[in-house]
């Protein structure tokens, strides 16, 4: 079935104009599903999907090459772009129509893109979907991912990262570096070993679930609104009134802040 890139009216075989509103059928020009590009060095991934669907970023034995796969649904509809400028790959999806994808979209019937990213173990990655889920496995690096409507996952990574959602919850298993992990209406969920840096938990709906690992060395500070804050072992130095608690875990030289408005704060250690 072929669509109309202006209303979404689906277009008779061989026609010239749409039917539903007139519109001039363009033949699409073929869309490239599959790139191999080599980098030398640390390589800059840059990946932003405005067409619903999900971007994923995995780790490959091959230490000088990126390789970037799209499975598209309705690629007539879509605009896809992968480049590379020295060491920087970018990908960039989004959809040519305006309102109507988006409302089809919603039934899992208009244009979607999904990304699929292979990068060397170490890499740095910028990542973006406006609809659709963010995963990353095995990656080490400077790490941002944001979506604005669906979850973030990130797994066997280490390094800076910084994650934001605006309506989805943040699963970071395994991490271990700087973590800053934000989410307007989700549940945080950590494991993993965090710096002696600033670490950020905040979320404005959703519980806060964090288990740390190795020898943390951290001066906590945790808040919620409505819920409860709980901490095992209890810290040293603690100092709790109503439902804001401080306290350390060894000498406290790095921070991590926990904060949430409505829900329950968790941190095992």
């Amino acid at each position: 079935m072929t669509l109309c890139r202006q209303c979404g009216g689906e277009l008779p075989k061989d026609a010239n104009f749409c039917p539903v509103c007139g519109t001039q059928v363009i033949d699409a020009k073929p869309v490239e599903r599959h790139r191999l590009l080599k980098v030398t060095g640390t390589p800059k991934v840059v990946v932003t999907n405005i067409a619903p669907g999900s971007v994923k970023i995995e780790s490959t034995a091959k230490t000088d090459e990126v390789t970037v796969d799209l499975d598209l649904k309705l690629p007539q509809h879509l605009d896809c772009n992968i480049s590379q400028d020295q060491n920087v790959v970018t990908v960039a999806c989004r959809a040519k129509a305006g309102v109507w994808s988006w409302t089809l979209a919603a039934f899992n019937s208009g244009p979607r893109a999904n990304i699929l990213v292979s990068v060397p173990s170490e890499a740095n990655l910028d990542l973006e979907a406006r609809a659709g889920r963010i995963t990353v496995s095995g990656v080490t690096g400077t790490l941002a991912a944001e979506s604005s409507a669906g979850s973030l996952h990130i797994k066997n990574c280490g390094g800076t990262i910084k994650t934001r959602t605006q309506a989805g919850s943040i699963n970071l298993k395994s991490v271990d570096g700087t973590v800053t992990a934000r989410s307007a209406a989700g549940s945080i969920k950590f494991s993993g070993t965090l710096s002696k840096g600033e670490n950020w938990f905040r979320t404005s709906v959703g519980s806060i679930d964090l288990s740390l690992e190795g020898q943390s060395d951290l001066t906590v500070d945790a808040s919620t609104r409505l819920g409860s804050i709980r901490c095992t072992p209890e810290l040293a130095n603690t100092y709790q009134k109503r439902n804001h608690l401080t306290g350390c875990i060894g000498a406290g030289a790095g921070r991590l802040i926990a904060e949430t408005k409505t829900g329950s704060v968790t941190i095992r250690h």
